[in-house]
């Protein structure tokens, strides 16, 4: 799928009236915040997680680095073009920043039945750059493994965290990015979908369109979340 941004620099109005109906094909765990040890799901999704969502069916898997440099380009055309100085950006808890949070507005969702909760342990990837890292990750480079034996210990025969951490800077790309914890969470199952009503602008509506058409399955709260997606308008 290529990925077309055009849509972001065309003239930002809201004037199409549309239904997105989500129908879930599994269950559901909807997190906009940063819990800490226990994820407790939304009922819903919040429109951070519709454009999450929207973002990830059309192929937006773009960077921090790449968002910045958009959205600079994106207000000096809005300010050169349409005369608009300032809108809306569409950013949560967890860092996520949408390029087209200002492009759709919830005007009303209909939440189906929740059938049943329950928790479960998610994987959870982190990264950090000291002692958590080497002690999250079970894999590290065959290269490392005799030095990692060898660090010095105390008289007890245990390696500080100011020694892992150091071996850790000085080693770093041969470790992986990201190390997983299991972390509870809840989950939802629902019966029946989510219809959300929405005002939204004409180009995005059509982007979806096309998306949706030649792959309408995505997710929504997790990378397990998957959702079959239809949008039309009213």
């Amino acid at each position: 799928m290529k990925t077309d941004l055009s849509i972001l620099f065309k003239k930002p109005n809201r004037d199409k009236q549309v239904m997105l109906i989500i129908e879930p094909l599994a269950p559901l765990s909807i997190v906009s915040t940063l819990p800490g040890s226990y994820y407790k799901s939304l009922d819903k999704p919040t429109k951070a997680n519709l454009c999450g969502m929207f973002e990830n069916a059309m192929g937006w898997h773009i960077g921090l680095k790449d968002r910045r440099a958009i959205f600079k380009k994106m207000k000096q055309v809005y300010k050169k073009e349409f005369k608009i100085i300032d809108f809306e950006v569409e950013t949560s808890a967890v860092g996520y920043t949408s390029l087209l949070g200002h492009l759709f507005k919830i005007e009303l969702p209909l939440v189906p039945v929740i059938v049943a909760r329950y928790d479960d342990y998610w994987t959870q990837q982190l990264k950090h750059d000291d002692s958590r890292h080497l002690k999250g990750t079970a894999n590290l480079s065959y290269q490392l493994i005799k030095k990692k034996r060898n660090l010095p210990t105390d008289d007890k025969g245990k390696i500080s965290d100011k020694t892992y951490t150091t071996f850790l800077k000085e080693n770093n790309s041969n470790f992986p990015m990201y190390y997983t914890s299991p972390t509870p969470r809840e989950f939802i199952v629902l019966d029946g979908n989510y219809q959300i009503k929405l005002s939204m602008n004409a180009h995005l509506l059509k982007s979806l369109e096309n998306s949706f058409e030649e792959n309408n399955l995505a997710y929504l709260g997790t990378n397990e979340g998957w959702v079959n997606l239809t949008i039309k308008e009213i």
